[in-house]
């Protein structure tokens, strides 16, 4: 599933073009750490995940949170570094992107995220 893209089926919005997979212990725990920023289209999906923190981090993130069916639980809109983000009960997936993505896919709670 690395470099899929997601979109979102209401709307028919791309989410992200360049969607990487983190789903080993060593990819989740790294995340974005080692990144400088996440370019527009771009976008960390940390499976399985029910919450994030961004400390470390040196850019803000927009969060989606989704459960097993990739439907959105919560929204989290520029998150920035060092803050903690929980989830709401059935998250199961955490999808990392750029500032901005969430209101330029017109992304919102119940969305379910299409993967291309």
């Amino acid at each position: 599933m690395n470099n899929s893209t997601l979109i979102n089926q209401r709307n028919g919005n791309i989410v992200s073009l360049q969607t990487r997979v983190a789903n080993t212990w060593i990819k989740r725990l790294v995340g974005l750490l080692t990144e400088k920023k996440l370019n527009a289209g771009d976008a960390l999906w940390i499976q399985p995940c029910s919450s994030i923190h961004t400390i470390g981090m040196r850019f803000p993130i927009d969060v989606v949170f989704l459960d097993k069916n990739h439907r959105i639980k919560k929204l989290g809109k520029s998150v920035k570094p060092y803050r903690f983000c929980a989830s709401l009960k059935g998250t199961k997936s955490v999808l990392e992107l750029p500032v901005g993505s969430i209101a330029s896919a017109g992304l919102q709670r119940g969305d379910k995220l299409l993967v291309q």
